[in-house]
């Protein structure tokens, strides 16, 4: 026996909704997959919105996480999502200072809708493709200003290199869906991310190798139990 006991409430498993929201363009589709799967993928439809989900085994216990990779069009609704999220993400590039002011609105939307439904849920503001540092036009204290403005916690990572950059994030905000919950703490310790953590500059870090499409034996295991995962329709070429 493996001795797992998972943490229940009325009998099922705890699970999150965070929604991914931001301008075209921005990797939130790139940040989906690699926490979905650890990979680091190019080629996918962004005119395509779906939703995933992954469970979880940390500290012998479990908890499902769905992710809405979103993908707004001029006539698209987004109470769909807003109704739906446990959580926001809100991505922008921090090589683009127009995905930076669609961050914005978006925040804006955020804020307005909560205010309106009396209902607050925990919003991060995550400036994504650190690993083009020299191609930066937003300074990371115009990111943390912007995050203080709505009340919103601040990151800056990538999708192209190493996955515990983008794991971490998804697990403080499910951390913050627990806080704002009440629920019993001990899924995570508690997490304290320093600002070398997610900055490029001045910190050599290791490139990610070029990933196979073929799926490999991993040599390194975590110390985590294994995770599982669901994939619902997306058109991301992933696996052959």
């Amino acid at each position: 026996m493996s001795g797992r006991k998972p943490f229940q409430k009325n009998g099922t498993i705890p699970e999150y909704n965070i929604a991914l929201v931001g301008q075209l363009g921005v990797g939130k589709s790139a940040l989906t997959v690699k926490y979905i799967t650890r990979r680091f993928i190019m080629e996918y439809d962004p005119d395509i919105e779906d939703t995933y989900t992954k469970h979880e085994w940390v500290d012998n216990m479990e908890f499902a996480v769905h992710v809405m990779d979103t993908c707004d069009k001029p006539d698209s609704d987004s109470t769909r999502y807003l109704r739906w999220a446990d959580a926001f993400m809100v991505v922008y590039s921090i090589t683009d200072r127009s995905s930076f002011e669609a961050a914005r609105r978006y925040l804006d939307l955020i804020s307005q809708y909560q205010k309106a439904s009396q209902r607050e849920v925990p919003v991060a503001l995550v400036g994504n493709k650190i690993e083009l540092e020299r191609y930066r036009q937003i300074s990371k204290a115009d990111g943390t200003g912007l995050a203080s403005e709505y009340d919103a916690s601040f990151f800056e990572t990538t999708a192209a290199e190493d996955y515990e950059f983008v794991e971490e994030i998804f697990h403080a905000v499910v951390h913050e869906i627990q806080r704002h919950r009440g629920e019993r703490q001990g899924i995570f310790q508690p997490l304290f991310i320093s600002e070398e953590r997610f900055q490029i500059a001045g910190r050599s870090r290791p490139k990610s190798p070029k990933i196979s499409l073929e799926k490999k034996d991993d040599k390194n295991p975590s110390k985590k139990n294994p995770t599982s995962f669901k994939l619902f329709n997306k058109s991301f070429k992933i696996f052959n």
